[in-house]
């Protein structure tokens, strides 16, 4: 039983913008509560302020959002307890987390409503960076952290640790920890291994690592995974989903874990997690006719 609605949009695109309004129609006919987040009420021009994402989460179920991957991840890392569910439309290039074609969502929304949409529960992961005993940034991710050097930096040096245990140190331009909804993003780019998104693992990619032995690793979802600075005077820079970053400075220590919460997303009833990748990726595709 839908309560209350939340709609989401990537601006800069008239499509996005007709059909948010269709969306606002839908909502209207059915006397529906509809958050809009700031964004979205100066797009299409709208009274009030706007509900900001945090907030948004808590009161609202399902969630529509219109642009891509990264709007829906944006909105998705601010889930605390029950998930809502996700309605991702993809007006981007990709699409992996963004299953709802846009001439398909008016139909998924009466399926939401009938309670017979297809979801897939995603892990999300927590990241905290400690500096000296004390925590000075967290955030949660559903794609990545990633620690890495700055631009004009030289290569660190970043000393891995699993439970506790020493496993290597690694000198490298970074460091990518990912879950398997972010195994075909950044973590793939730099040579990682795709892991089904059904899975609970947490996946620990080198970027450009300055050692031939240094190669990925797929961890146990349970895990503690710490990656930690040694003395180093460049930039260094900690970012998760590739939307929040924070420096670190010499000692700092990343700390990553698998998150209590899930991520819940509306699916799409035709396409196979496997027939995603070949269209999106080409993967498994000969890349030459037979």
């Amino acid at each position: 039983m839908i309560s209350r609605v939340g709609l989401v949009i990537r601006p800069g695109s008239q499509r996005v913008l007709n059909l948010a309004r269709e969306v606002v129609a839908w909502c209207q006919a059915r006397n529906l509560p509809l958050d809009v987040c700031p964004t979205t009420v100066k797009a299409l021009k709208l009274s009030g302020n706007g509900i900001p994402s945090k907030e948004m989460v808590e009161r609202a179920d399902p969630i529509i959002t219109l642009g891509g991957d990264g709007t829906l991840i944006g909105v998705a890392r601010y889930v605390e307890g029950k998930s809502p569910v996700f309605v991702g439309v993809n007006f981007g290039n990709l699409g992996f987390l963004t299953e709802i074609r846009p001439d398909e969502l008016m139909s998924v929304l009466d399926e939401v409503v009938k309670g017979g949409v297809k979801c897939a529960e995603r892990l999300l992961i927590d990241v905290q960076v400690h500096r000296k005993g004390v925590i000075v940034f967290e955030s949660r991710a559903v794609n990545d952290v990633v620690v890495q050097k700055g631009a004009r930096s030289r290569l660190p040096q970043l000393d891995l640790a699993v439970n506790g245990h020493d496993v290597a140190r690694i000198r490298a331009d970074g460091i990518i920890l990912s879950t398997p909804t972010g195994s075909t993003a950044y973590s793939l780019a730099a040579g990682g291994s795709i892991a089904h998104p059904s899975l609970s693992v947490i996946l620990v990619t080198p970027i450009c690592p300055h050692s031939l032995t240094n190669r990925p690793l797929i961890l146990p979802g349970s895990a503690m995974v710490e990656v930690e600075l040694p003395r180093f005077d460049d930039e260094v820079i900690v970012t998760v989903d590739g939307q929040v970053s924070a420096p670190l400075e010499s000692g700092d220590i990343v700390k990553v874990s698998q998150a209590k919460q899930t991520v819940k997303f509306v699916v799409s009833r035709e396409k196979s997690y496997f027939d995603i990748l070949r269209t999106k990726l080409n993967w498994g595709v000969p890349n030459r006719p037979d």
